[in-house]
């Protein structure tokens, strides 16, 4: 197999947050990469459980075959920092949590670089998926061989526009109006309480508008582990953890998350994701 063959569209270490105790237990002693995990799998309409390893991987995503055969890395090794900085900054929000968790706290402060850790990662999970890849490719291929040339640099090319996803111009940068928002790290104590993700695990909401995330009303949301889900609204300097164990808003927070998947839905908890899919699927009713 070649290096960097299988690249994640949901990173390793991100999925590792939303597996059990369980899961975690029988993989002990072994790279976090082995331990499986809870997944619906969209296409098929079934529950799984597999190492993580095995799922949400493309072959040479993120990478273009050069002309000398080899493969150029170089855009996956600029997202492995990426994911460096927010595996570091979840474990320190784990920490918090487990402190509030543990003391019952009602405040904390909270550090401006791990939230922009995990808003550049979160800026990242919107561009990463073989979907939008593919599709970009797709364009460029057509665009190249209408202008009577070779389609050999489509994938290159396509990537170029990946990496500058949300970067406009001067006036639209998406790090920076996320950076603009009220952020809230919303947090479960209740050990029945948990979040989902999914393979698009950036979820806008707006219940009177356009879901763009400039307009004024959207909700954003971002599970961050089973016990934590980042919730932006408004342009502010609002920075807080906010306990919430109340089922039923957890469960209307599942299921944007759940409705928003494409492929996948990941959790600590195959009955959960069973019960969320059901409840959100056409046939449910009301």
């Amino acid at each position: 197999m070649g290096i960097n063959k299988n690249q994640h569209y949901v990173s390793a270490f991100y999925l590792y947050n939303f597996t059990s105790d369980e899961q975690q237990l029988e993989s002990k002693g072994k790279e976090k990469r082995d331990t499986k995990i809870h997944h619906f799998d969209v296409a098929q309409g079934s529950m799984k459980e597999r190492p993580i390893e095995k799922l949400a991987v493309e072959p040479y995503m993120l990478s273009f075959k050069k002309e000398d055969g080899s493969y150029d890395h170089s855009l996956d090794d600029e997202l492995k920092v990426i994911e460096d900085k927010a595996s570091k900054a979840i474990r320190e929000l784990n920490n918090v949590y487990k402190h509030l968790n543990k003391t019952k706290s009602k405040s904390v402060e909270i550090h401006n670089s791990l939230l922009e850790s995990i808003v550049e990662f979160m800026c990242w999970q919107i561009r990463r998926h073989p979907d939008i890849v593919n599709d970009i490719t797709g364009e460029c291929r057509r665009f190249l061989e209408k202008s009577g040339r070779k389609s050999d640099r489509a994938k290159e090319m396509a990537l170029g526009v990946v990496k500058n996803i949300g970067q406009y111009d001067d006036s639209y940068d998406l790090f920076q109006e996320l950076q603009k928002k009220n952020k809230v790290i919303v947090f479960t104590t209740s050990p029945e309480a948990q979040f989902v993700t999914s393979d698009y695990p950036f979820v806008r909401f707006n219940k009177n508008d356009r879901d763009g995330i400039s307009i004024e009303g959207t909700e954003i949301y971002f599970p961050i582990t089973s016990n934590m889900l980042l919730f932006m609204c408004g342009n502010g300097n609002r920075k807080e953890f906010r306990v919430e164990n109340d089922k039923k808003i957890l469960r209307e927070l599942n299921s944007y998350i759940t409705r928003n998947a494409k492929r996948y839905i990941f959790g600590k908890s195959d009955v959960y994701i069973q019960r969320l899919v059901k409840n959100n699927s056409p046939d449910a009713t009301t």
